[in-house]
C-alpha cells in the first residue's frame, strides 16, 4: 500500500511538473513573440482585440471619430492600411461596405468575418453580451492563428475580458427582468436583437425625416398604450421621427448609443466599451423604471 501511495505521488509530482513546465514554456514564448497589426473599423471590436492582445497586437480603427462606420468610404491609404494587416476583424454581410470592400484585398485567412463565423442575422453583436463572448473566442482564435507564439496570451486576454463582459450581462439580466415597462422605442433595428434577450420589445418606428401622419398617430397611439415616458434617439441615425413621435405624445427623448463609432471629440479618457455599456443600461434603467438602479447612472 505504502509502495503505491509512493508510486501515485511520485506520478502525481511529474504531471504537476510537466504542467508547469508547459505553462512556463508557453509564457516564454508568448514574451518573444512579435507584436502584429490588426485592423477593425468599429469600436468596439478596437477594444476587444486590445483587451484580447495584451501588448501584442497594434490595433488600428480606420473609421475616423465623429463618422458614421456603416457609411464611411475609407480613403485609398486607409485601404493599404487594411492591406498590410496581419488579421482584419469586421462584421461582414455588407454591415460596412467600403471596410469590407477593402478586407477582401487582405489575405483571406486573415479576415475574421463575425457574422459569418457566429451564425448571426443581427449586425450589433456587441450589444449583446452574451453573443459578445461568443465573438472574443472567434477573435482570439484569428490572433492565435496570425501569431502562434502568443496564442496563450491571446486564450489568457480573451477569458479574462470575457469575465468582465459576462459580469455586464448579469448586470444586464438582473436589472431588466423586473422593470414595470418592457417596451423600448427607437429608430432602428440596432438594439431589437439585444432587447429580446433580455425580455424587452423594441417598437421601430424608422428613420423618416419627417414622419407620415398616419405612420405618427399610430405610433403615439402604441405608446400611450404601453404607458412609455421615454423614446430613444441614436447617433449617427436621422431621428426625425422620435423627435416628432417625442412632441405629440409628451415624451422625453434620452440617447441610446449602438456604441458603432465614438463622438467627434472621441470617448472621454476613462470610458471603454463595458463602461458604455453599462452607461446605456442605465439609460434603460432609468427609462423603464427599473427598481435596479445600481447600473452607475
Amino acid at each position: 500500500m505504502v509502495g503505491a501511495r509512493a508510486r501515485l505521488a511520485t506520478a502525481l509530482l511529474v504531471v504537476t511538473v510537466g504542467i508547469t513546465l508547459t505553462a512556463c514554456g508557453e509564457s516564454a514564448a508568448a514574451a518573444h513573440a512579435p507584436t502584429i497589426q490588426v485592423v477593425t473599423g468599429l469600436y468596439p471590436l478596437t477594444q476587444a482585440v486590445e483587451q484580447i492582445g495584451q501588448g501584442k497586437v497594434a490595433v488600428t480603427d480606420v473609421v475616423p471619430a465623429g463618422t458614421d462606420p456603416t457609411t464611411y468610404r475609407l480613403t485609398a491609404a486607409q485601404v493599404a492600411v487594411v492591406h498590410r494587416a496581419a488579421v482584419v476583424v469586421e462584421i461582414g454581410g455588407g454591415f460596412q461596405p467600403s471596410f469590407e470592400a477593402a478586407a477582401l484585398g487582405a489575405g483571406a485567412g486573415a479576415v475574421v468575418d463575425l457574422r459569418a463565423a457566429l451564425g448571426a442575422t443581427d449586425p450589433y453583436v456587441w450589444l449583446d453580451p452574451v453573443v459578445m463572448g461568443r465573438a472574443l473566442t472567434v477573435i482570439a482564435a484569428a490572433l492565435e492563428r496570425a501569431n502562434p507564439p502568443a496564442a496563450s496570451l491571446y486564450r489568457n486576454g480573451a477569458e479574462g475580458f470575457g469575465a468582465e463582459v459576462a459580469s455586464t450581462g448579469i448586470d444586464y439580466e438582473s436589472t431588466l427582468s423586473a422593470c414595470p415597462r418592457s417596451t423600448i422605442v427607437t429608430p432602428d433595428g440596432a438594439f431589437q436583437a439585444v432587447a429580446s434577450e433580455y425580455g424587452l420589445t423594441d417598437q421601430i418606428v424608422g428613420t423618416a425625416p419627417i414622419p407620415e401622419a398616419a405612420a405618427l398617430a399610430a405610433a403615439v397611439e402604441r405608446v400611450s398604450t404601453a404607458g412609455l415616458t421615454t423614446v430613444f434617439s441614436e447617433p449617427f441615425a436621422d431621428n426625425g421621427t422620435i423627435n416628432a413621435l417625442a412632441i405629440a405624445a409628451h415624451l422625453k427623448v434620452r440617447v441610446l448609443d449602438p456604441l458603432t463609432g465614438s463622438p467627434p471629440e472621441g470617448w472621454a479618457s476613462q470610458a471603454n466599451y463595458l463602461t458604455l455599456m453599462e452607461a446605456n443600461l442605465g439609460t434603460l434603467n432609468n427609462a423603464l423604471g427599473c427598481p435596479n438602479t445600481d447600473t452607475g447612472q
